[in-house]
Protein backbone atom coordinates (compact mmCIF):
# COMPACT_ATOMS: atom_id res chain seq x y z
CA UNK A 1 0.00 0.00 0.00
CA UNK A 2 1.43 3.25 -0.82
CA UNK A 3 0.19 6.48 0.67
CA UNK A 4 -0.93 9.40 -1.67
CA UNK A 5 -2.82 12.01 0.87
CA UNK A 6 -4.01 12.59 4.19
CA UNK A 7 -7.83 13.41 5.02
CA UNK A 8 -7.32 17.10 6.65
CA UNK A 9 -11.26 17.78 7.77
CA UNK A 10 -15.31 17.21 6.40
CA UNK A 11 -16.28 19.24 3.91
CA UNK A 12 -19.71 20.62 3.92
CA UNK A 13 -22.69 18.09 5.28
CA UNK A 14 -22.96 15.56 3.01
CA UNK A 15 -19.60 13.62 3.75
CA UNK A 16 -17.26 15.16 1.35
CA UNK A 17 -13.37 14.78 2.57
CA UNK A 18 -10.57 17.45 2.28
CA UNK A 19 -7.77 15.62 1.32
CA UNK A 20 -4.09 16.84 0.75
CA UNK A 21 -2.32 14.86 -2.35
CA UNK A 22 1.13 13.93 -1.51
CA UNK A 23 1.11 12.69 -5.36
CA UNK A 24 2.99 15.24 -8.10
CA UNK A 25 -0.40 14.90 -9.70
CA UNK A 26 -3.38 15.74 -7.53
CA UNK A 27 -5.51 15.38 -10.79
CA UNK A 28 -4.93 11.50 -10.59
CA UNK A 29 -7.34 11.13 -7.79
CA UNK A 30 -10.10 10.85 -10.93
CA UNK A 31 -8.53 8.07 -12.52
CA UNK A 32 -8.81 6.01 -9.03
CA UNK A 33 -12.29 3.96 -8.29
CA UNK A 34 -11.17 2.90 -4.81
CA UNK A 35 -9.15 3.92 -1.78
CA UNK A 36 -8.02 2.56 1.24
CA UNK A 37 -7.91 4.21 4.34
CA UNK A 38 -6.47 3.02 7.34
CA UNK A 39 -8.17 3.88 11.09
CA UNK A 40 -7.29 0.92 13.74
CA UNK A 41 -8.05 -1.20 10.81
CA UNK A 42 -7.53 -0.79 6.66
CA UNK A 43 -10.51 -0.48 4.81
CA UNK A 44 -11.97 0.05 1.34
CA UNK A 45 -13.88 2.75 -0.19
CA UNK A 46 -15.53 3.16 -3.46
CA UNK A 47 -14.86 6.39 -4.84
CA UNK A 48 -18.16 8.28 -5.65
CA UNK A 49 -16.86 11.75 -6.97
CA UNK A 50 -13.69 13.83 -6.83
CA UNK A 51 -13.11 17.51 -7.23
CA UNK A 52 -9.55 19.00 -7.44
CA UNK A 53 -8.69 22.68 -6.64
CA UNK A 54 -5.61 24.52 -6.75
CA UNK A 55 -4.18 22.64 -3.19
CA UNK A 56 -6.51 20.40 -2.35
CA UNK A 57 -8.58 17.38 -3.03
CA UNK A 58 -12.35 16.53 -2.91
CA UNK A 59 -13.59 13.33 -2.35
CA UNK A 60 -16.78 11.85 -1.88
CA UNK A 61 -16.38 8.03 -0.18
CA UNK A 62 -19.60 5.85 -0.90
CA UNK A 63 -20.60 4.70 2.60
CA UNK A 64 -19.71 8.29 4.23
CA UNK A 65 -22.96 10.22 3.94
CA UNK A 66 -22.59 13.25 6.79
CA UNK A 67 -20.40 15.21 8.03
CA UNK A 68 -20.12 12.74 11.36
CA UNK A 69 -19.15 9.63 9.51
CA UNK A 70 -16.17 11.73 7.43
CA UNK A 71 -14.81 13.44 10.89
CA UNK A 72 -13.53 10.05 11.37
CA UNK A 73 -11.53 9.96 8.96
CA UNK A 74 -9.74 13.36 9.84
CA UNK A 75 -5.84 12.74 10.16
CA UNK A 76 -6.16 9.63 8.20
CA UNK A 77 -3.67 8.59 5.17
CA UNK A 78 -5.47 7.73 2.06
CA UNK A 79 -4.13 4.63 0.50
CA UNK A 80 -3.88 2.93 -2.68
CA UNK A 81 -2.75 -0.45 -4.09
CA UNK A 82 1.03 -0.49 -5.82
CA UNK A 83 -0.90 -1.47 -9.59
CA UNK A 84 -2.14 1.82 -9.39
CA UNK A 85 1.02 3.37 -8.44
CA UNK A 86 1.32 6.60 -11.57
CA UNK A 87 4.49 6.19 -13.74
CA UNK A 88 7.00 9.23 -12.12
CA UNK A 89 8.33 11.57 -15.25
CA UNK A 90 12.62 12.16 -14.60
CA UNK A 91 14.07 13.65 -11.42
CA UNK A 92 10.02 12.86 -10.12
CA UNK A 93 10.24 10.09 -6.93
CA UNK A 94 8.02 8.53 -4.33
CA UNK A 95 8.05 9.88 -0.89
CA UNK A 96 8.12 6.34 0.72
CA UNK A 97 11.15 5.61 -1.75
CA UNK A 98 12.88 8.42 -0.24
CA UNK A 99 12.55 7.75 3.19
CA UNK A 100 15.70 6.15 4.52
CA UNK A 101 18.25 7.24 1.81
CA UNK A 102 21.54 8.50 3.82
CA UNK A 103 22.01 11.93 2.44
CA UNK A 104 25.68 13.36 1.81
CA UNK A 105 27.48 16.20 0.77
CA UNK A 106 29.15 16.45 -2.72
CA UNK A 107 32.64 16.21 -0.19
CA UNK A 108 31.09 12.34 0.87
CA UNK A 109 30.14 14.24 4.35
CA UNK A 110 27.27 11.91 5.97
CA UNK A 111 24.53 14.21 7.19
CA UNK A 112 22.34 11.43 8.05
CA UNK A 113 18.88 9.93 7.03
CA UNK A 114 16.27 11.09 5.27
CA UNK A 115 13.15 10.67 7.40
CA UNK A 116 10.24 12.86 5.95
CA UNK A 117 9.69 14.99 3.06
CA UNK A 118 7.48 18.29 3.75
CA UNK A 119 5.70 19.46 0.90
CA UNK A 120 5.34 23.36 0.21
CA UNK A 121 3.69 25.14 -2.27
CA UNK A 122 7.44 26.39 -3.51
CA UNK A 123 8.87 23.58 -3.38
CA UNK A 124 9.58 20.38 -1.43
CA UNK A 125 11.74 20.44 1.73
CA UNK A 126 14.01 16.95 3.12
CA UNK A 127 13.59 16.17 6.58
CA UNK A 128 17.06 15.20 7.84
CA UNK A 129 17.86 13.28 10.91
CA UNK A 130 22.02 13.48 11.50
CA UNK A 131 23.47 10.44 14.19
CA UNK A 132 22.99 12.97 17.34
CA UNK A 133 18.70 13.10 16.59
CA UNK A 134 18.80 16.63 15.25
CA UNK A 135 17.02 17.29 12.36
CA UNK A 136 18.73 19.50 8.93
CA UNK A 137 16.07 21.05 6.75
CA UNK A 138 17.41 20.31 2.93
CA UNK A 139 15.29 22.46 0.12
CA UNK A 140 14.25 19.81 -2.42
CA UNK A 141 15.95 22.27 -5.31
CA UNK A 142 18.00 21.22 -8.75
CA UNK A 143 20.92 23.87 -7.31
CA UNK A 144 20.69 21.48 -3.79
CA UNK A 145 19.48 18.60 -4.73
CA UNK A 146 22.84 16.97 -7.21
CA UNK A 147 21.80 12.98 -7.15
CA UNK A 148 18.93 10.60 -6.01
CA UNK A 149 19.92 6.93 -6.29
CA UNK A 150 17.23 4.99 -4.92
CA UNK A 151 18.50 1.76 -5.63
CA UNK A 152 21.27 2.53 -3.30
CA UNK A 153 19.51 4.71 -0.72
CA UNK A 154 21.44 7.40 -1.38
CA UNK A 155 20.96 11.70 -1.94
CA UNK A 156 24.03 13.71 -2.87
CA UNK A 157 23.62 17.16 -2.26
CA UNK A 158 25.37 20.46 -2.56
CA UNK A 159 24.77 22.18 0.14
CA UNK A 160 24.31 26.10 0.33
CA UNK A 161 25.70 28.38 2.63
CA UNK A 162 24.32 28.91 5.90
CA UNK A 163 22.41 25.56 5.31
CA UNK A 164 23.39 23.62 8.45
CA UNK A 165 23.48 26.89 10.74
Amino acid sequence: MYVVGKVLKPQGIRGEIKVKSVSPNPQRFKTLKKVFIEKETLKTYSIESVRVSDKFVFLKLLGINNREESEILRGCDILIDKSELIDLVTDEYFVHDLIGCKVITEDGLILGELIDVAQYSSNDVYVVKNDVGKEILIPAAKEVIKQVDIKNKQIKVHLLEGLLD
